[in-house]
């Protein structure tokens, strides 16, 4: 029996016609087994990727809710409703976990983590292992609110390297903000050891990384900034004038009693050149104010110091008779009330006009009303005092600021009733309401000048806003708010030596400026 099973074997094994189906059988179930692990492979990826987008779109769905405002766990649902829509294959998923977690070292949750899995027999693999798989997909979509921007300190010189520049032992600190229009990759440095803490620096460009204590938001390349002065205009008053020094005087103020009456006439003509009255005037509005006015000693009261009459030509009509038009006149009449003698101290008491410099050298009282310095410089030293309330200077023709050192100054800007005025700023209300809090305005036509710096000690007082558009100021000293908010807007800030600034707005919370621009709602994925 066993010599007949050998001979058999040894019979096949000098068989050749049979090798083929051989080798098949051998190699079969390695076919069969590459064949469903790609086939398992192909389902496992596709739902793999399915349920990550799933998962990405649910976690910026999130996070664009509570960036728009979205209260409680309504964010919860927004998102898995994006999670189910955008399951189309895997209909055997997990309940997703939807919940805010913190997103690089915010003191505050600032994402939205959706995480979920799946799981499924695959057609190969389960038929071996008798087991399915589990397939995890996890998203985080970190939020950021806009917001607008305010600020004290502005620097509007749209590429220049440390528009804003901070050094030596300066110390600022203070909660209404920096901001730099320029684009530049260091349009913001800090050198030495100065302390800068503002709230936030904002910038067109990069901020210098020495700024990242944890004590100041740095929002770098925000494309939304402009200057906030850049469309207005400076005030003009051609008035010539000079700065002089008296050793003393009597002057005489006369309260004016001001009557300002207007009328419309009808004024008819043949032919379009000759015009004549028609009828009487009609009374349209009386007003009745009471002004200031410098007067002579000899002047008496009762006396007429103001008569003016002014007519606004109307729109001519054609008629079947001829040309008729309705003209505006204005009548201002006015007399003085009272008189009131005063006996000034040696010193200076400058009107407003046109100046071809404006320096400082003995006890200064200024009126009110808006001074132009056309080419000269605005030079303040440290031992004399100056009163400036409810004044505007405007620089022109390459006119600079020297403000040193004092504890005798006083600057207040114009209010918007002393802007429209007519003896003190005669502007529109329109523009008054723009130029509000303005104190010192520089000519954007100007050729600027870059030696412009304020050196002031803890008793000057300035309020309102330096803008100087087409110069760099330094800044290295201190000064005292006591209304509103001292604005220092230019085309380049350098703040060093021992600048020492605890307060830039009166207000409780030191907080104000104007406002830069903002940024928008951003959300993005990050894991």
């Amino acid at each position: 029996m066993l010599n007949s099973f050998k001979r058999s074997m040894e019979r096949l094994k000098r068989q050749t016609s049979g090798n083929a189906t051989m080798l098949v059988a051998a190699g079969l179930p390695a076919l069969i087994g590459a064949a469903g692990l790609g086939v398992d492979t192909a389902q496992w990826y596709m739902w793999k990727r399915e349920m990550q987008y799933a998962a990405d779109q649910a976690a910026l769905a999130g996070a664009w809710s509570l960036v728009g405002g979205s209260q409680g766990t309504s964010y919860v649902t927004r998102a898995k409703q994006e999670l189910s829509a955008n399951l189309q294959q895997v209909t055997f998923a997990g309940t997703p976990t939807v919940n805010t977690a913190k997103w690089l070292g915010s003191s505050v949750d600032n994402s939205v983590v959706v995480s979920f899995s799946a799981s499924k027999k695959l057609p190969f693999s389960s038929f071996l292992t008798q087991k399915g798989v589990t397939i995890s997909a996890r998203a985080q979509a970190v939020y950021q609110q806009g917001r607008s921007f305010t600020s004290c300190l502005i620097a509007v010189d749209p590429e220049t390297r440390g528009a804003i520049t901070i050094g030596g032992n300066a110390y600022i600190v203070t909660g209404c903000g920096a901001a730099a229009l320029s684009d530049n990759e260091e349009s913001v440095i800090k050198n030495g050891n100065a302390v800068f803490e503002v709230g936030w620096i904002v910038s067109q460009g990069g901020i210098d990384s020495d700024f990242d204590d944890g004590k100041t938001e740095l929002w770098e390349n925000q494309t939304d900034l402009s200057d906030p002065f850049a469309k207005l205009t400076p005030p003009d008053n051609p008035t010539p004038q000079t700065l002089t020094c008296t050793t003393g005087s009597t002057v005489y103020t006369a309260a004016v009693t001001v009557t300002t009456d207007r009328y419309s006439q009808v004024m008819t003509s043949t032919n379009g050149n000759s015009w004549k009255t028609s009828g009487s005037r009609v009374l349209l509005t009386h007003a009745t104010d009471t002004r200031q006015i410098e007067v002579a000693k000899q002047a008496r009261v009762g006396q007429k110091v103001i008569d003016n009459n002014s007519t606004e030509m109307g729109t001519v009509t054609l008629t079947k008779s001829g040309y008729t038009r309705t003209d505006i006149i204005t009548v201002e009449v006015g007399t003085i009330a009272s008189i009131a003698e005063k006996t000034l101290v040696g010193g200076a008491y400058p009107k407003p006009g046109t100046y071809s410099g404006f320096q400082i050298s003995c006890d200064t009282t200024m009126a009110k009303g808006v001074y132009v310095i056309d080419g000269g410089v605005l030079s303040i030293n440290a031992t004399n005092k100056l009163i400036g309330d409810g004044v505007m200077f405007v620089l022109k023709n390459g006119a600079g600021i020297r403000i040193n050192g004092s504890s005798n100054v006083f600057l207040r800007p114009m209010t918007y009733e002393e802007m429209v005025a007519p003896e003190y700023g005669n502007m529109s209300g329109t523009q008054a309401t723009a130029l509000k809090d303005m104190l010192i305005f520089e000519d954007r036509n100007s050729v600027g000048d870059d030696n412009d710096k304020i050196n002031g000690t803890a008793g000057m007082v300035i309020n309102g806003t330096v803008y100087l558009p087409k110069s760099k100021l330094t800044f290295d000293g201190t000064t005292t708010v006591t209304l509103g908010c001292f604005v220092i807007a230019a085309a380049q800030i350098v703040i060093e030596g021992t600048a020492h600034m605890e307060r830039f707005c009166a207000t409780t919370d030191d907080t104000g400026g104007v406002v830069v621009g903002g940024s928008t709602d951003t959300v993005r994925l990050v894991k």
